[in-house]
């Protein structure tokens, strides 16, 4: 069952509006669900005025735009866990909390933005989509005490054809990529199928834990 509402939340300084969108508990099909909704935000939010100020403002002058979105994400958007920006909304809810999703055009309108490496890398995604730089997602198994499971999500960025990765959340500088260690890596589009409608029938059976993401700030 989707949930909305307000509440406050100390990250946004005031009330927001959230929705509480149930995942399925599978592991792999759960990261499948929050990367469609990522995908959604992101082509919702890509020409939005508050990302296209912030795309204006990233460019350096260097003609260099990978590098001008890494360095300006990097900077502007600190990492916070999911479970720290999470920890307001859990009362309202009788299940967990797994994901937070803040929209790109509100990590661009917060005074001190913050977002764990999927939020990061959605809104530098956003920042690069606007300037016509297709990017997709790339999600990696990276932590050693789950090696089967996909924990970590950064960008893979298509500028005249040649790839590069970006991963701002966790990244050194820009082409940096997390290594496969455990071989279990898959790359998603943002320009591609929608996967979200077709996965949140698996999500209703088996909801239970909740993906949320920011709506509005009232």
């Amino acid at each position: 069952m989707n949930l909305q509402g307000t509440g406050y939340h100390p990250d946004f300084g005031g009330l927001v509006e959230y929705h509480a969108i149930p995942l399925s508990r599978d592991p792999d099909t759960q990261v499948a669900q929050t990367i469609g909704y990522m995908r959604d935000l992101n082509r919702a939010d890509t020409f939005s005025p508050a990302i296209m100020r912030d795309a204006a403002l990233m460019e350096s002058g260097s003609g260099d735009l990978l590098s001008d979105a890494f360095w300006w994400s990097k900077g502007k958007v600190k990492f916070q866990q999911d479970e720290q920006t999470a920890a307001p909304f859990r009362r309202l809810l009788d299940d967990d909390v797994v994901e937070v999703l803040i929209r790109p055009q509100h990590l661009a309108n917060m005074a001190h933005p913050v977002e764990d490496c999927d939020g990061i890398q959605n809104y530098t995604a956003a920042l690069l989509r606007s300037r016509g730089i297709p990017c997709s997602y790339v999600t990696v198994a990276a932590d050693a005490r789950e090696p089967n499971r996909f924990s970590h999500v950064y960008l893979a960025c298509y500028q005249n054809g040649q790839r590069v990765a970006l991963d701002p959340s966790h990244g050194p500088y820009p082409g940096w990529e997390a290594p496969n260690v455990y071989d279990k890596k898959s790359e998603w589009p943002i320009d591609g199928p929608n996967w979200c409608e077709l996965l949140l029938i698996a999500a209703v059976l088996a909801g239970a834990v909740y993906l949320i993401h920011t709506w509005g700030i009232l």
